[in-house]
């Protein structure tokens, strides 16, 4: 198994996807379909683009179908036991939860085709960690294909600017004008990528490729300066510095504290704020902006609906998109113009319930440092293990600001995937490096 993250023993099953031309082409092809989409270059004036996008995009839906069959065949080729070492509790309880969810929706035929979008996301994660020849080969498709879409967003605000950032004439958030969104279609969303990419970048200079891989995490340094994402400007120099802070200490308990501490004390000046009255006027105190760019108020909107359906929540991608997907009666208020929580695990709760919440901390939050700690418990992090680690938690940090979670056509949830299962693997399993070779069960499988 690759990323090479499997027993060296099923080399011959790794051989039947056959040969590197079909499986860089799977990669490439999955990566494109989650981090770009169907329609890069997103036109901000154009009416259609600023209707709801409740019932989904036919593009994308096409675009889905495709990779779900490129998955499928990828895990047919690879068989069971590439899925043995992913059957961990939390993942299987999280799982059955999302399926209880969906039959108890407010909408069972809604959450149902946003169930089968994500096990087709989840299956296409699994397919990428699993599909490579070897970790160097995972390292440099990632890396270029990365390169590829930052170039790309680069080339863009040459050739065609109204198109690759914001400008005055958008009909939706024209005050965002003359920030880059590069093939996205907001600035935090092109800004989540790039905070992203800025990993991938050092994943791939850690790996060998030292010039472009430095390249691609310097291009996509400054492009998510110019973004103006606050979110993900401040959230990606912590991540560095918090996963270096992981390499004074192997101890788990120093990085549970260092990795979920500024989580939870994110959640509590945030989502706290509005919970707790106490918290809400420490932070009107101290903060330039309690309101956290108006999210306050949705997420007050949030806690009050989680609150009539505390348990089961309202389904999977139910509530806001037969509810109040694309706004109430009166969109001139922010809630009503709202079509998530702002906030990923309180959107979480909202679908599927504190049950729901409490599993994904569980299997998204919790587990990952456990398997980190299975894999690299020594100080020292290898460059696969890194990149898994660091992905992880700028994406769960970053949920405190954007509904993340279970958001299927989102490239954010699908590296978020990716890292979680990667960190899964890495744990259970071995790491093929290079050529035929199968590396040790530490940090020198990953030195490759």
């Amino acid at each position: 198994m690759t990323t090479g993250v499997a027993d060296p023993a099923r080399q011959v099953s790794a051989r039947a996807l056959g040969p590197d031309a079909l499986r860089v082409t799977a990669m490439v092809a999955i990566l494109l379909v989650m981090l770009v989409g169907a329609n890069p270059f997103h036109d901000g004036t154009a009416p259609e683009n600023a209707a709801s996008g409740a019932g989904g995009n036919l593009g994308n839906q096409i675009l889905f179908l495709i990779m779900g069959g490129l998955a499928g065949t990828i895990l047919f080729a690879r068989g069971a036991a590439a899925l043995r070492p992913l059957a961990s509790l939390p993942i299987l309880l999280m799982l059955a939860w999302l399926a209880v969810s969906t039959v108890l929706s407010i909408e069972p035929l809604v959450s149902a085709r946003r169930l089968v979008s994500l096990v087709i996301v989840t299956a296409a994660a699994v397919s990428l960690l699993v599909a490579a020849r070897d970790a160097r080969q995972f390292a440099t498709v990632l890396g270029a294909t990365v390169l590829g879409i930052v170039g790309i967003s680069y080339l863009g605000l040459v050739l065609v600017p109204e198109r690759a950032m914001h400008t005055a004439f958008d009909l939706i958030e024209p005050e965002h004008a003359g920030s880059w969104r590069g093939v996205y279609a907001h600035k935090n969303a092109a800004g989540a990528a790039m905070g992203a990419f800025v990993f991938v970048g050092l994943f791939w200079a850690g790996t060998g490729q030292r010039i472009l891989g430095f390249l691609l995490a310097g291009a996509a340094a400054l492009f998510l300066v110019f973004t103006n994402a606050k979110t993900s400007v401040a959230i990606t120099p912590a991540v560095l510095a918090l996963t270096w802070f992981c390499t004074w200490s192997g101890a788990t308990v120093w990085r549970r504290l260092v990795l979920l501490a500024p989580l939870a004390l994110l959640l509590t000046v945030t989502v706290g704020s509005v919970l707790v009255p106490e918290i809400g006027a420490l932070v009107a105190r101290l903060a330039g902006d309690p309101t956290f760019t108006g999210r306050t108020e949705i997420w007050e909107f949030a806690a009050d609906n989680i609150a009539r359906r505390p348990i089961a929540g309202y389904g999977y991608g139910a509530f806001w998109e037969s509810v109040f997907y694309g706004g109430g009666a009166d969109a001139a208020t922010w809630v009503n113009r709202a079509t998530d929580a702002h906030n990923g695990y309180l959107n979480t709760a909202l679908e599927s319930g504190l049950v729901g919440l409490a599993l994904t901390l569980w299997w998204l939050v919790w587990a990952p440092v456990s398997d980190l700690q299975a894999r690299a418990g020594g100080r020292s992090i290898a460059p696969l293990t890194m990149l898994f680690l660091r992905l992880w938690l700028f994406i769960i940090l970053v949920a405190v600001f954007e509904s993340v979670f279970y958001q299927a056509t989102n490239g954010l949830y699908f590296l978020l995937v990716v890292s979680v299962l990667g960190l899964r693997y890495l744990a259970r399993t071995r790491v093929v490096a290079g050529g035929d070779r199968a590396e040790g069960d530490r940090a020198e499988g990953d030195r490759a």
